[in-house]
């Protein structure tokens, strides 16, 4: 550090050499400034920044910021007629009455701003083999419980059967609630069920069943089917009945055949008797 030059040396009570700063260019003469605001205001609006000017000890005047700025006003401006036509262009074209859409036949449409989901796993498959078959018979004696939306009729069962590849067995106890629904000409009846098997093993298990779907069809045979006089005379089989059903119990010996399974099928209910597969 002896051989270091004094010149870098900065003052203070070890060091007492005197600092050595680099040479400031002269000052430059500011022109007068005239003492009538107005004029002072116009002249300082017109003076172009320049950065070798040095001022010391003076006041410097108001500057017109909106002049100095007034070119992002058309930015924005611009920016903002912009975005109006893309969001006009991604806006999908209003239809006619009719339901037809006033654009012509050769046009493409306009892409969706969301793409419409597409199936990317594989379609369940159901078997065409009948897997499950139930039949039960229902009570004479119904009950009717007021809901949110009308009311349910609660029927339970007296007897019934049940047959698979899993085994077979009878029905023991259960009862379905029914709901009318009517949405313009359209009557139907949604069905949910709860059923009790029982196989027919030496040492039964006991397994619980349920079913859930809808009954659809012309609405004069659903009213023929619900009256006991005429659901004889009616054909059921133009009636559509679709179910879900599934089953659970906690038996080890059925356990992983029904757990974890999920049915599809049809239904067919005239007068007392339902019956699934």
């Amino acid at each position: 550090m002896g051989g270091a030059s004094s010149e870098h040396v900065i003052p203070g009570t070890i060091y007492g050499g005197v600092p050595r700063f680099p040479r400031i260019p002269p000052y430059i003469p500011l022109p007068e400034m005239p003492r009538d605001k107005d004029a002072l205001s116009e002249r300082t609006a017109a003076m172009e920044w320049d950065t070798t000017v040095v001022v010391h000890s003076v006041h410097w005047p108001q500057i017109d910021n909106d002049r100095r700025h007034s070119g992002w006003e058309e930015v924005e401006k611009r920016w903002t007629q912009q975005q109006g036509a893309e969001q006009e262009q991604q806006q999908p074209e209003p239809t006619q009455r009719t339901g037809v859409s006033s654009r012509p036949p050769g046009e493409e449409s306009p892409k969706a701003m969301v793409p419409y989901p597409h199936l990317a796993i594989p379609v369940p498959g159901l078997e065409s083999e009948c897997d499950f078959r139930m039949r039960v018979k229902l009570n004479s004696q119904s009950a009717s419980m007021a809901t949110g939306d009308g009311f349910k009729k609660w029927t339970t069962f007296t007897e019934g059967e049940w047959a698979g590849r899993l085994g077979h067995g009878i029905v023991v106890s259960g009862g379905q609630d029914s709901q009318d629904l009517v949405h313009g000409k359209t009557l139907a009846t949604q069905v949910e069920a709860t059923h009790r098997l029982k196989t027919a093993d030496e040492i039964p298990a006991f397994i619980e069943c349920k079913t859930r779907g809808f009954r659809t069809g012309p609405p004069e045979l659903l009213r023929a089917l619900q009256d006991p006089e005429r659901a004889a005379s009616v054909d059921a089989r133009l009636i559509q009945y679709r179910v879900t059903l599934s089953m659970k119990t906690s038996d080890e010996r059925y356990a992983e055949k029904v757990n974890f399974g999920l049915w599809v099928g049809s239904c067919l209910w005239r007068g007392s008797e339902v019956i699934y597969e």
